[in-house]
């Protein structure tokens, strides 16, 4: 086994260390769910600035407007992202349309030429916290980036925030995400990712009429399964022509003498 290649764009499912210390690539799909995945955090955005849960439900158990308030235009809110990568990327340009602010933090600043129009840059996760309107999370799931929203950061947002999560669950510690939400330190929370999914979910996520929620269906789109798996072939077909994969998570040794680039 030389190559091994993922239609998903996380990888933290995968001994990316172990595969690195047998010789063995690793590739993920760096763009294939960028746009879909963009395109569910913008809905739950908007769902829950809009109260949309419970206004549906109503709607279906007959009470039409009953008990709803007014809710939140998107206009001129502050959208915080946290990880500017393609997806963020994706996300603040479709955020930019509704006349939305945007700021991000990434655990390097992006160049200038990457940078969304208008986005500006917060040095600390907690810089963005505290200036944000809704929390948008980008990032890949790794040691560094499990629980990093805990009840410390969630005392840093503004009073009656939002948090939309479409990156992966355990970047969010659920007790404090519900003891924010059971406050009213944040208004609602869209989720489309859960720790423990999908059988050991937090009921309070799928009973509350605080939370919007989804099954991890981001990224599942027609578009981007064929994107995923042109993304697969053209990582197998650079290995086999030039020994190294278009886009590889690790690094691997090759020694000079153990690969031949086939012939046409």
């Amino acid at each position: 086994l030389k190559v091994v290649v993922s239609a998903q764009m996380g990888h933290n499912d995968f001994d990316v260390d172990w595969m690195t210390a047998q010789g063995i690539w690793f590739c993920n799909t760096r763009h294939a769910t960028g746009e879909a995945t963009a395109d569910m955090a913008l809905f739950l955005i908007l769902a829950v600035l809009r109260d949309t849960s419970r206004a549906e439900k109503n709607f279906r158990e007959g009470r039409w407007r009953q008990g709803l308030q007014l809710t939140r235009d998107p206009a001129g809110l502050t959208l915080g992202i946290v990880g500017m990568g393609n997806i963020g990327r994706c996300l603040a340009r479709r955020a930019s349309a509704f006349n939305m602010r945007i700021k991000y933090h990434s655990r390097n600043r992006i160049p200038a030429d990457s940078v969304p129009p208008g986005a500006s840059y917060c040095a600390t996760l907690e810089e963005l916290l505290r200036t944000s309107d809704i929390v948008s999370l980008h990032c890949p799931l790794t040691p560094g980036t499990t629980h990093l929203m805990g009840g410390a950061e969630f005392a840093m947002m503004k009073d009656k925030s939002y948090l939309v999560n479409t990156s992966r669950g355990p970047i969010v510690e659920d007790g404090a995400l519900i003891d924010a939400l059971e406050s009213g330190k944040v208004a609602r929370a869209g989720l489309d990712v859960f720790g423990g999914e999908p059988t050991g979910i937090d009921p309070y996520f799928m009973q509350s009429d605080k939370v919007v929620v989804q099954p991890h269906m981001g990224g599942l789109t027609e578009g981007s399964f064929a994107r995923a798996e042109a993304e697969c072939f053209a990582n197998i077909r650079s290995y086999f022509d030039r020994g190294r994969p278009l886009a590889p998570v690790n690094e691997v040794r090759v020694r000079k003498d153990s690969f031949e680039p086939e012939s046409e």
